[in-house]
């Protein structure tokens, strides 16, 4: 009888710590095992999401001029579809429609009769959009800029295949026959992208 009363206390002992043992392991178990992996591809996600948006300025000869959100990589074109369109009295012929739009961009499209009737007041309407990207440019693209000839335009690609996209304007003084001076000229009617 002493030994059954021994027995059947062990057991409950027993039962009783592999209880505890067994709750104690399920309470300390994490609810959900994330790893480092997933939470990095979840908040680049949210990320990219926000810096994928873009405004631009399109004002002039659209029908709906105003300030839009566009999607990161739109096109010139992209800007004036989400305006409306151009009006009839619009001068298509001075637009890159297939040129990459960047935040704050402002695009002016001007009118044909003000091309025609004043050239010269047409171009130094400052549309901001007819600038040579010094990065991406080809030689003859370049050689649009005035005071970049033939020779300077191949330095100026001659300095990037070799040395990598320019960071500024001002890194044009690195190449051979481009001072302050020459810069001067033409800083307001180049970029870099």
């Amino acid at each position: 009888m002493k030994n059954k009363k021994k027995l059947i206390g062990s057991l409950v002992i027993s039962v009783t710590f592999i209880v505890f043992l067994a709750v104690g392991y399920y309470i300390s178990k994490p609810a959900k095992n994330i790893n480092d992996k997933e939470m990095f591809t979840e908040s680049a996600v949210n990320t990219t999401s926000e810096t994928k948006k873009i405004n631009v300025y399109v004002n002039g000869e659209v029908k709906k001029p105003g300030v839009y959100e566009l999607e990161s990589g739109s096109r010139i074109e992209d800007a004036i579809k989400i305006s409306g369109g151009f009006t009839e009295t619009a001068d298509k012929t001075r637009l890159n429609l297939a040129k990459k739009l960047r935040d704050e961009d402002y695009i002016f499209i001007d009118t044909i009769n003000l091309r025609n009737s004043n050239a010269s007041a047409s171009s130094s309407s400052g549309t901001g959009e007819n600038k040579v990207n010094i990065n991406t440019a080809s030689k003859e693209e370049l050689m649009t800029v005035p005071g970049i000839g033939e020779v300077t335009a191949g330095n100026i690609i001659a300095y990037r295949e070799k040395n990598g996209d320019f960071s500024t304007i001002e890194d044009l003084k690195k190449v051979g026959r481009i001072g302050d001076k020459t810069l001067e000229k033409f800083k307001d009617k180049i970029e870099v992208r």
